[in-house]
């Protein structure tokens, strides 16, 4: 019995050490005054833009569609020489009403960096809709540990911030690739919001309150 109660006291202190340390890490990554830039300074101090003020004006019909469709937020991570494959990504899952954040670790060197930041800055379609950003003040992350976690908080703490017009966070790695279009994956995110709302409403009204 004394062993088992040394046992658990141990495991308490861990999991408490490792809480601990994971909120100072995200503490300390929010209250970090570091530049997040795409190469270019007007990259670093405004919001993204509204991408639904780029399409058709028109078409009342097609802009009230568009309203209705969710927003993603996407994380794009990679590492020391994944520069490429993070591009390929970027492009599989571009559409311009979604936001992406890219992120190459401490792995890669600040030339990759700023190679992936021109990309981003000179491609036609993106710097119309300025709706991509590359991190430019990397964060360790490494196979154990909190890093992970805390550097994906840290991301979501910048999309909040510069972008918060989003309903839905995606993280990828420079390995995946999409399977569905954007258009496909807007149109199916925006089917599962109304039968959510559909079944909220059908639950408000199957309720009956009895008042004593």
């Amino acid at each position: 019995m004394k062993r088992t109660s040394n046992n658990q006291s141990q495991w308490l202190v861990i999991l408490t050490a490792t809480s601990a340390l994971l909120l100072l890490a995200l503490l300390a990554l929010t209250l970090t005054h570091a530049k997040y830039s795409s190469s270019a300074a007007d990259y670093d101090h405004r919001r993204f833009a509204n991408p639904d003020h780029n399409f058709i004006n028109g078409d009342n019909s097609y802009s009230l569609e568009l309203s209705r469709l969710p927003r993603f937020a996407y994380l794009l991570t990679g590492s020391k020489g994944e520069g490429p494959q993070l591009k390929r990504l970027l492009q599989a899952a571009y559409h311009p009403r979604n936001h992406y954040l890219l992120h190459l670790d401490l792995e890669a060197s600040d030339a990759e960096r700023l190679d992936l930041a021109k990309y981003v800055k000179y491609e036609s379609v993106m710097h119309a809709f300025r709706n991509a950003m590359v991190v430019g003040a990397a964060d360790l992350v490494t196979a154990k540990g909190p890093t992970v976690m805390a550097a994906t908080l840290h991301a979501v703490v910048i999309l909040l911030k510069r972008a918060g017009d989003w309903d839905w966070f995606i993280n990828l790695s420079a390995s995946d690739y999409p399977l569905m279009s954007q258009e496909r994956e807007c149109r199916s995110g925006g089917e599962e919001e109304r039968e959510r709302e559909e079944k909220e409403k059908e639950k408000e009204k199957n309720m009956r309150f009895v008042w004593v």
